[in-house]
Protein backbone atom coordinates (compact mmCIF):
# COMPACT_ATOMS: atom_id res chain seq x y z
CA UNK A 1 0.00 0.00 0.00
CA UNK A 2 2.82 2.44 0.87
CA UNK A 3 4.50 2.08 -2.52
CA UNK A 4 1.20 2.71 -4.29
CA UNK A 5 0.79 5.93 -2.30
CA UNK A 6 4.34 6.97 -3.23
CA UNK A 7 3.57 6.32 -6.90
CA UNK A 8 0.40 8.38 -6.73
CA UNK A 9 2.19 11.13 -4.79
CA UNK A 10 4.92 11.30 -7.43
CA UNK A 11 2.27 11.67 -10.12
CA UNK A 12 0.51 14.39 -8.11
CA UNK A 13 3.74 16.38 -7.66
CA UNK A 14 4.65 16.23 -11.34
CA UNK A 15 1.07 17.00 -12.46
CA UNK A 16 0.80 20.07 -10.23
CA UNK A 17 4.21 21.38 -11.27
CA UNK A 18 3.45 20.87 -14.98
CA UNK A 19 0.14 22.67 -14.50
CA UNK A 20 1.98 25.70 -13.09
CA UNK A 21 4.60 25.45 -15.87
CA UNK A 22 1.94 25.46 -18.60
CA UNK A 23 0.15 28.37 -16.94
CA UNK A 24 3.43 30.32 -16.90
CA UNK A 25 3.97 29.42 -20.58
CA UNK A 26 0.55 30.74 -21.53
CA UNK A 27 1.24 33.99 -19.70
CA UNK A 28 4.80 34.13 -21.11
CA UNK A 29 6.06 34.40 -17.53
CA UNK A 30 8.48 31.53 -17.11
CA UNK A 31 10.93 32.69 -14.43
CA UNK A 32 14.65 32.98 -15.09
CA UNK A 33 15.25 31.03 -11.88
CA UNK A 34 13.53 27.72 -12.48
CA UNK A 35 14.73 26.18 -9.21
CA UNK A 36 11.24 25.56 -7.84
CA UNK A 37 10.19 23.64 -10.92
CA UNK A 38 13.44 21.68 -11.02
CA UNK A 39 13.09 20.78 -7.32
CA UNK A 40 9.52 19.57 -7.85
CA UNK A 41 10.58 17.39 -10.78
CA UNK A 42 13.51 15.92 -8.85
CA UNK A 43 11.20 15.14 -5.91
CA UNK A 44 8.61 13.58 -8.23
CA UNK A 45 11.27 11.46 -9.95
CA UNK A 46 12.70 10.39 -6.59
CA UNK A 47 9.28 9.41 -5.25
CA UNK A 48 8.53 7.53 -8.45
CA UNK A 49 11.79 5.59 -8.43
CA UNK A 50 11.32 4.76 -4.75
CA UNK A 51 7.81 3.50 -5.48
CA UNK A 52 9.00 1.42 -8.42
CA UNK A 53 11.75 -0.13 -6.29
CA UNK A 54 9.07 -1.54 -3.98
CA UNK A 55 5.83 -3.28 -4.85
CA UNK A 56 3.52 -0.49 -5.95
CA UNK A 57 0.93 -2.63 -7.74
CA UNK A 58 -0.38 -1.70 -11.17
CA UNK A 59 -1.93 1.65 -10.13
CA UNK A 60 1.13 2.86 -8.25
CA UNK A 61 3.48 1.44 -10.87
CA UNK A 62 1.81 3.18 -13.78
CA UNK A 63 1.59 6.44 -11.81
CA UNK A 64 5.22 6.24 -10.72
CA UNK A 65 6.42 5.30 -14.20
CA UNK A 66 4.62 8.20 -15.81
CA UNK A 67 5.86 10.60 -13.11
CA UNK A 68 9.48 9.48 -13.58
CA UNK A 69 9.21 9.80 -17.37
CA UNK A 70 7.54 13.24 -17.25
CA UNK A 71 9.96 14.54 -14.62
CA UNK A 72 13.00 13.39 -16.56
CA UNK A 73 11.59 14.84 -19.79
CA UNK A 74 11.03 18.26 -18.25
CA UNK A 75 14.40 18.23 -16.45
CA UNK A 76 16.09 17.41 -19.75
CA UNK A 77 14.29 20.12 -21.69
CA UNK A 78 15.07 22.75 -19.05
CA UNK A 79 18.72 21.65 -19.09
CA UNK A 80 19.06 22.08 -22.85
CA UNK A 81 16.68 25.01 -23.32
CA UNK A 82 18.82 27.98 -22.30
CA UNK A 83 18.60 30.94 -24.65
CA UNK A 84 21.58 33.16 -25.23
CA UNK A 85 21.40 36.62 -26.78
CA UNK A 86 23.69 36.88 -29.76
CA UNK A 87 25.86 39.86 -30.72
CA UNK A 88 23.53 40.90 -33.53
CA UNK A 89 20.46 41.09 -31.29
CA UNK A 90 18.04 43.93 -31.94
CA UNK A 91 17.85 46.34 -29.02
CA UNK A 92 14.72 48.04 -27.73
CA UNK A 93 14.04 51.18 -29.77
CA UNK A 94 16.25 50.10 -32.66
CA UNK A 95 15.05 49.82 -36.25
CA UNK A 96 14.25 46.27 -37.19
CA UNK A 97 15.73 44.76 -40.32
CA UNK A 98 13.38 44.06 -43.21
CA UNK A 99 11.74 40.65 -43.05
CA UNK A 100 8.76 38.69 -44.27
CA UNK A 101 6.90 36.00 -42.35
CA UNK A 102 3.60 34.15 -42.27
CA UNK A 103 0.94 35.47 -39.91
CA UNK A 104 -1.61 33.45 -37.93
CA UNK A 105 -3.96 33.42 -40.95
CA UNK A 106 -1.36 32.00 -43.33
CA UNK A 107 -0.91 35.36 -45.11
CA UNK A 108 2.52 36.70 -45.96
CA UNK A 109 3.48 39.60 -43.73
CA UNK A 110 6.04 42.24 -44.73
CA UNK A 111 7.78 44.42 -42.14
CA UNK A 112 7.68 47.42 -44.49
CA UNK A 113 3.94 47.73 -43.80
CA UNK A 114 4.82 48.84 -40.25
CA UNK A 115 6.81 51.89 -41.36
CA UNK A 116 5.90 54.97 -39.32
CA UNK A 117 4.05 53.05 -36.58
CA UNK A 118 5.39 52.06 -33.17
CA UNK A 119 5.10 48.29 -32.92
CA UNK A 120 5.91 45.64 -30.35
CA UNK A 121 7.01 42.42 -32.00
CA UNK A 122 7.43 39.47 -29.71
CA UNK A 123 9.10 36.30 -30.90
CA UNK A 124 8.34 33.36 -28.65
CA UNK A 125 10.12 30.10 -29.22
CA UNK A 126 7.79 28.11 -26.92
CA UNK A 127 10.51 25.83 -25.66
CA UNK A 128 10.16 24.10 -22.31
Amino acid sequence: MGDTVLGLASLAVVAISIRFWIRALKRVEIPQNRGGFVAAWVVAAGLGVTALAGEPGWLGGISAGFAVFASMFFLFTVAIGGQKVGEGAIRVGATIPAFTATDEHGQTFDSHSLTGHPVLIKFFRAHW
